[in-house]
């Protein structure tokens, strides 16, 4: 796009910004511990000036296996996304800037790195290579975390994401013996191929049944760890659908259902990075319905959308990462009244909120209106509802409980802090400044302002605002206390555990009967044969022989008999 100078002189034109970071991620183990903080920082903001320098088109190829692989290739949706993974990457830096610990540095600036030359592939190959990479370094930033429940979470994530790696891997395969390129293409569900391929980003787009990877996993990270995978992943998946399934007709089934399904769990999660988890699935259920729409307008909203979303949630999540950061909890049950201690943090909470609920002039702003026309006019009315239901509910859980129950309800527990660090606050201002240069300066030619949607979008926001602001004064809304929240991982967290013990108790009962029932038998015949034929018997005694002869002589009989006869 060569949107910048070329501070590197045109040395590093063949190489993808990704690289960058994946080198300083792998440096950064090296390094005295008192300047991994300006690699977190320094890197991603040199990947983002180089991306700027780049010119249009595919660059960086590779020789592999006789074939060649342009590690990026510069386009227009692929280049708005990268710029803001390193502008996020960047501001995330500044947010960690107290962190000094070896694994969580490296493991993030692998991430980015990786996520970055996802998005900029050029072919398959390429985008395969950075995107399993990315999902590894993402695993061990949830084990970060340091405890027990990072430990399983990280597990759990990595299983999930080696299966969606396996069949990624088996649909590219597959096309790749079809078709001999290794250029993106566009999926066809009616082939083996395109099973493969939905099922695998399916996964890593959590779509619903598919999703709770992400909602166990992503708070178990460090605060700041949190913050980089709400920013990646799940958009990474986003442009990947873009690319190979667009105007899929059963994305938008799924994209409805995606939309409002989270908004019940997220009221209900007492955890409220969990509860922004939830809301994140939600807008990505947004993203997914225009992909299947398919229509350039709609293709364009989408990435409006995901932009959007990063700036959005980055600024929420940091928020809320700077609530535990300070008080040690992010629990609902446990907060309340922190807006006097963290006046500055409280502010951030709140217009990223209102940044993620699409507010004019903050991130979605334009995005969430175009995308409700889009959806109201080719999915029709019912669909349009259901999405409007789910942006609305959005605001309810990300836009209001969730400041409500962290910075202006009752105190839960008496904690004395004070505001969010400084680091944190210029982290947080620099994300308030992104989501309003998000939404007031739209850069996409095919999103344009749209007033029957921007409409629309005001009043299921007003309409949400009141049901909330009624619900929690005449104490409808679900208490703030410490629950477990029952979601798809229940079925292989509690019930498949608690079936497998049961299958396994039954079947060692089984066996130890049977082997007792078996025993009994033997020993039963065993003892009939010692009182038979025992040593005390006379078939055991010792025999005389002239006794010995005569029933020697009576054998030979017998077998002359037996021979001759």
């Amino acid at each position: 796009m060569s949107m910048g100078p070329d501070i590197f002189g045109g040395a590093l034109d063949g190489l993808s910004p990704g690289f960058l970071l994946i080198l300083a991620g792998l440096l950064a183990t090296l390094l005295p511990r008192a300047t991994r903080p300006f690699v977190s920082v320094a890197a991603p903001l040199l990947g983002l000036v180089h991306l700027l320098a780049l010119p249009a088109g595919p660059g960086g190829m590779v020789e592999m296996l006789g074939i060649s692989i342009a590690t990026f290739d510069v386009t227009q949706p692929g280049f708005a996304i990268a710029v803001s993974f390193l502008a996020a990457a960047t501001i995330a830096g500044i947010f960690n800037w107290h962190e000094r610990a070896g694994l969580p540095v490296a493991a993030g600036l692998i991430y980015t790195g990786c996520a970055t030359g996802a998005v900029l592939a050029g072919d398959l190959p390429s985008f395969f290579i950075f995107f399993e990479i990315s999902s590894i370094a993402a695993a061990f930033l949830i084990w970060s975390g340091g405890t027990s429940r990072s430990l399983g979470a990280g597990m759990r994530f990595a299983v999930a994401n080696i299966l969606a790696g396996v069949l990624l891997l088996e649909a590219f395969l597959l096309t790749y013996k079809v078709t001999g390129s290794i250029s993106f293409f566009v999926g066809d569900l009616s082939t083996t191929a395109g099973v493969y391929l939905i099922l695998a980003l399916g996964i890593r787009s959590a779509f619903p049944v598919l999703h709770a990877w992400l909602t166990d996993a992503y708070p178990e990270s460090t605060p700041g760890g949190t913050v980089l995978l709400s920013v990646f992943a799940v958009t990474t998946s986003v442009y990947a659908l873009m690319r190979l399934l667009p105007g899929e007709q059963l994305l938008t089934f799924i994209g409805p259902v995606m939309i409002a399904f989270p908004v019940f769990l997220a009221l209900l999660a007492n955890d409220l990075r969990r509860a922004l988890c939830y809301g994140l699935i939600s807008q990505v259920g947004l993203a997914v319905t225009a992909v299947g729409i398919g229509t350039p307008e709609a293709l364009a909203a989408a990435t409006t959308l995901a932009v959007a979303n990063i700036f959005g949630f980055l600024l929420m999540f940091m928020a809320i990462g700077a609530v535990l950061f300070r008080t040690g909890t992010a629990s609902a049950a446990s907060l309340g009244g922190l807006a006097a201690q963290m006046p500055w943090t409280a502010g951030f909470a709140v217009i990223g909120g209102l940044s993620v609920a699409g507010l004019p002039i903050l991130a979605g702003g334009t995005a969430i209106p175009a995308l409700l026309t889009s959806i109201w006019t080719n999915s029709g009315p019912y669909v349009a509802a259901l999405a409007l239901f789910g942006v609305a509910g959005v605001w309810a859980h990300a836009g209001l409980r969730v400041p409500a129950a962290a910075f202006f309800g009752e105190h839960q527990e008496k904690h004395t802090v004070s505001d969010a660090p400084l680091h944190m606050r210029l982290a947080m201002m620099i994300g308030v400044l992104g989501c309003v240069g998000i939404g007031s300066m739209p850069y996409w030619d095919n999103v344009a302002f749209d007033a029957a949607g921007l409409v629309l979008h005001m009043q299921g926001l007003a309409f949400s605002l009141l049901v909330f602001a009624a619900a929690r004064a005449w104490g409808l809304l679900p208490r703030d206390e410490a629950s477990a929240l029952i979601d798809v991982d229940w079925l292989y967290r509690r019930l498949g555990p608690a079936i497998v013990a049961t299958v396994m108790s039954v079947t060692s009962a089984a066996y130890s009967a049977w082997q007792n029932f078996v025993s009994a038998r033997l020993v039963g015949t065993f003892r009939a044969m010692f009182t038979a034929a025992g040593p005390q018997t006379n078939v055991a005694a010792t025999w005389g022989t002239g006794l010995s002869v005569l029933w020697v002589a009576i054998l030979l009989v017998v077998m002359l008999l037996v021979s001759y006869v």
